[in-house]
């Protein structure tokens, strides 16, 4: 068989690229200290690769949420401690205020306490970390409580049910006395209200005979609108009997009623913070009602309406709910304390599991390094012999067999 020059001279190519070739590869991996630099080099190792790499990646994702998680429940639980602090000097406060032994105008000066420890909670409830709300459940971007007018009925009359709504702003409580009886809507009733804790008065009236009937009382700067047909009676100071309630600020709750929660597995959420409303209590703005019992908000509200007209008797009565409103928080902060332990235990693992992952990808793609410097010298040499006798071949001519 005739061999041509052409052929042996592309023989000699085709070993000289598949020399370079190798060589180059076996320099790559030392570049990159990887024994895969690309599919081709090993495609079950880089099908392993790149679907621990998608799993990593999803703990990686949980792990975070772990970590923020963490931080929402740890912040919270401190600032918990904080309100129980103020709540245990606002129940001794009250305590004193239900004893009996305090003039009027030491009962307001507890009051304007009250009102500080009250100015305190809501600071705690509105806390934030970064720009997210710590209490306003899933609504994270809504500040969680806003004063707003409300009412204690310190009288027999009306109930509470009996107010359609309130509007203004207020800085102490306004109390209000029917000096008439009558059907609001239907008679023409007097009242007198005090802007001072009873030291003056001012008088209005409700007229029947306007078009509409006027249900509206006009306390300074607070509207209170009355539901047409409650009825009430002229207020007995001295008895202490008939139509009187106190307006005074009530801690309306805007959040959400359900807690934001996370994932941090596949198959786990947690809860990274809380609605309020299960833990303060408060007014709840879809009914313009209070929250059901333990409300220790309202109780607070209520406290500071008795105190403001001496009635030591009402306080009395706002000290087992703002007992149990107190205990209720407790129970709250011992569950965020829990989920809290469970994002740190969570995260804990994650890290673990995320290192054993980063390990079996270095397993699969890292090369060894003293393996790879004798397949390079090995490499260059056969790349070297491969250049050697690739020239002395295509040197030869015809006077190389003569």
């Amino acid at each position: 068989m005739r061999v041509s020059t052409s052929q042996i001279y592309n023989q000699c190519m085709s070993g000289v690229s598949r020399s370079l070739s190798d060589y180059m590869n076996v320099n790559d991996q030392v570049a990159s200290q990887k024994k895969i630099n690309a599919p081709s080099d090993d495609p079950a190792g880089m099908g392993n690769v790149v679907n621990l790499r998608s799993y990593d990646r999803n703990l990686a994702d949980y792990y975070s949420n772990t970590q923020y998680a963490g931080s929402l429940l740890g912040t919270a639980d401190g600032l918990l401690s904080e309100a129980s602090e103020v709540m245990i000097s606002a129940r001794e406060q009250v305590e004193q205020g239900a004893t009996g032994t305090y003039t009027d105008d030491q009962q307001q000066s507890m009051a304007v306490n009250m009102m500080g420890y009250q100015d305190s909670m809501l600071a705690i409830a509105n806390s934030e970390m970064g720009d997210d709300y710590l209490f306003s459940g899933e609504a994270t971007d809504t500040a969680p409580y806003e004063y707003v007018p409300g009412v204690t009925v310190t009288g027999d009359s009306p109930a509470e049910s009996d107010f359609a709504s309130f509007s203004g702003e207020l800085d102490n409580p306004v109390i209000v006395e029917f000096t008439s009886g009558g059907t609001i809507g239907t008679d023409t009733v007097d009242y007198r209200y005090s802007l001072d804790g009873g030291s003056t008065w001012l008088t209005g009236t409700m007229d029947s005979m306007a078009i509409p009937p006027d249900t509206t009382m006009e306390l300074g700067d607070i509207s209170v609108e009355m539901n047409a047909g409650t009825a009430v009676k002229a207020f007995d100071s001295e008895e202490r009997s008939g139509s009187q309630f106190v307006v005074r600020n009530s801690l309306q709750y805007n959040g959400a009623d359900e807690a934001m929660a996370v994932n941090i597995s596949e198959s786990t959420e947690l809860e990274v913070n809380s609605a309020g409303s299960d833990i303060f209590g408060g007014v709840d703005p879809s009914t313009g009602l209070p929250y059901p019992e333990p409300n220790m908000f309202e109780a607070m509200s209520d406290a500071i309406a008795f105190m403001w007209i001496g009635d030591e008797g009402g306080t009395a009565k706002t000290l087992e709910t703002i007992n149990d409103g107190y205990n209720n928080m407790l129970i709250e902060t011992s569950n965020i304390g829990a989920r809290e332990e469970k994002a740190d235990f969570t995260g804990q693992s994650l890290a673990l599991t995320r290192e054993r992952v980063a390990s079996a990808i270095s397993d699969e793609e890292d090369a060894d390094s003293a393996q790879l410097t004798i397949e390079l010298s090995r490499a260059e040499y056969i790349y070297q012999a491969v250049l050697s006798s690739t020239s002395d071949v295509i040197g030869m001519s015809i006077m190389n067999y003569l």
